[in-house]
This record gives structure tokens, sequence and C-alpha cells, in this order.
């Protein structure tokens, strides 16, 4: 997917920090505009949520500026912070507020409703959702009136495998709905601490360094949607690129502490399965898996060493 309409979205030099804090960003800069969607990877606290509030203008840099020809904005949060005392129909329909009747706005959120396939829970309430149907409202309203530039912020966690996928794809078929129906497909950047995921969606891939690095790694990825599925060969050698560059700058995947240099998978096979692997974020080469004594109750671990 590219982005049409040769828009400029840059950070040059920025600094940014949370009071006395060790810096998030010194001099920090990046640029985005040719790919689309570009996945922005990195350990918890590293900044991937801070650079998307300093695009959005939610926060302001200490130093540096920030360009940006894209408008309007468009932005998911990690929650879906509907209005509990607003049917799913109202909820949709808040970013149409002023630009069109009620009535218009409604028959609107209706059909964008009817492309995630909560048509009927149009009158329910939020709190009658499930998780999964809540992000689905959650995406209808980012979709309902996109915006030229579209951030979100981990869409899809907290979600088990295959909803997932489900909201991935989701996500990708309303970007090209938007594209065909406004004639301009949109920037948009989407924080994850989940390297599949990154493989799975984006044009581009950024890792975020511990603060205030900045960027460590930043690859266009183009593949086809078969060679991006969960558990594919080309999917397993880019993940296993990412976690390399995290190894050799000393971080975790999406580890805290940072410190951790091998994940632990249990498994009742002889080697572990791919459901074994689903547990982490990656499908090795079984060349680097090391078998440690069988447990008491039956299982075996292997370590897999990054």
């Amino acid at each position: 997917m590219t982005v049409a309409g040769g828009g400029t979205l840059a950070l040059r030099g920025v600094d940014f920090s949370y009071g006395e804090q060790k810096p998030v960003f010194k001099n920090f800069s990046v640029e985005f505009g040719a790919e689309s969607p570009v996945m922005i990877l990195g350990a918890s606290g590293c900044g991937k949520t801070t650079l998307l509030h300093l695009i959005a203008d939610l926060r302001t840099p200490g130093a540096g500026e920030i360009i940006s020809t894209y408008a309007p904005l468009s932005m998911v949060f990690q929650e879906p912070r509907l209005l509990p005392w607003k049917t799913v129909r109202e909820n949709v329909s808040l970013p149409l507020i002023g630009s069109m009747n009620r009535r218009a706005a409604a028959e609107k959120a209706l059909r964008c409703l009817r492309l995630v396939s909560l048509e009927d829970k149009a009158d329910t309430y939020p709190a009658e959702l499930s998780g999964g149907q809540r992000q689905r409202v959650n995406l209808a309203r980012a979709f309902v009136s996109p915006g030229a530039l579209m951030l979100m912020d981990e869409p899809f966690q907290s979600l088990d495998i295959p909803l997932r996928i489900e909201l991935m794809d989701l996500t990708r078929a309303l970007l090209e709905t938007s594209a065909r129906e406004s004639n301009i497909t949109p920037l948009v950047l989407i924080v994850t601490h989940d390297s599949r995921e990154a493989v799975y969606m984006g044009k581009r891939i950024i890792v975020l360094g511990e603060r205030p690095q900045g960027v460590i790694f930043d690859e266009r990825l183009d593949l086809p949607p078969e060679e991006r599925a969960y558990g594919s060969a080309a999917q397993g050698r880019m993940e296993r690129k990412i976690l390399n560059v995290w190894k050799n700058c000393g971080l975790g995947m999406g580890n805290e502490q940072g410190t951790n240099s091998k994940i632990v998978v249990r498994t009742h096979s002889v080697l572990p399965t791919r459901t074994d692997y689903e547990q982490i974020s990656l499908i090795p080469d079984p060349h680097s898996l090391l078998p440690t004594p069988q447990h008491s109750n039956g299982q075996s671990s292997w370590k897999l060493l990054l």
C-alpha cells in the first residue's frame, strides 16, 4: 500500500522527556511518507506511544521540530474508549458531528458497522459487547471519517491469535475501502510490541531502542500475503533479524528489564510444535533450540538462544 498525495511527516532533532526522568528522545529524527502501514516496534517504555502523541500534537517536544502536511488526523488508542452511555452506532457517529446532519451520520455509521460485521449491534451499548467487538467498534469509528494520517496505538493488544489476525485483516480491508472511496491512501503508523504483527501488516518496520537511543532498525518490507503469514519461513527470517537487533542492543523481547537473553518453551512434544511457539513472538530455526532435562510432569523444556 503506497501513500498517495506525496505528503510529508518528519521529526527533526526532537528532544522529549517526562519531567526529570531519563529523556525519551534526544536529537531524534525520522521521516515517514513513502510506505504504509509503518509498524513501530520496541520494548516497553522506549517511547512508541510517546512518538504517536508527539505526532498527534498531544505532547510538545522540548526541542526540534515536527513537520506534517497530513490533515486531518485519526487516532486509535490502546483501549477502545467508547462512551458507555451511548449506543454503538452513536459512538461510531461521533467523528461526524458537525460535518453532516444526525440522520446522515447515523446511516454512515451503520455502513461502517456493516464492514466490521457489527450491524446487528448498532443499538446496543459497549458494556454488552465482548472485548473483540469493542475493538471492532473502535476501528469502525476510526474509519467512519478516516484522516490522511492514522495513528494506531497497539490496536490488537490483549487479543488471542485468531482474533488478532481477523482484526489485522479487517484493518487492511478498511484501508483498501477507504482508499477506493476517497482516492487517497492514508499514511498509517501502527505501534506494536509483537514482531509477528509487524511482519504481517507492515510495508516498513521501525524498531526503537531503549530511551533515548531512537531508531535502531528501519527496513522496507515487500512481501506477498502468503509470506507474511504466521509461521511462514519469510516471517521467521524477518523476526530473527529484528530479534538480533534487539539482542545486539541489549534488549529483550518486550522485556522491560532488557536483560532476558533466552526464551523457555515448555512442551509435551519431543520438539516444540507451532502451537508452543505461539506463546512467544517467534517461529525459530530448530537448530537454535537446546534441550534441557525432562521435568517430573512429563514436559520438556527447550531454551531458544537469541
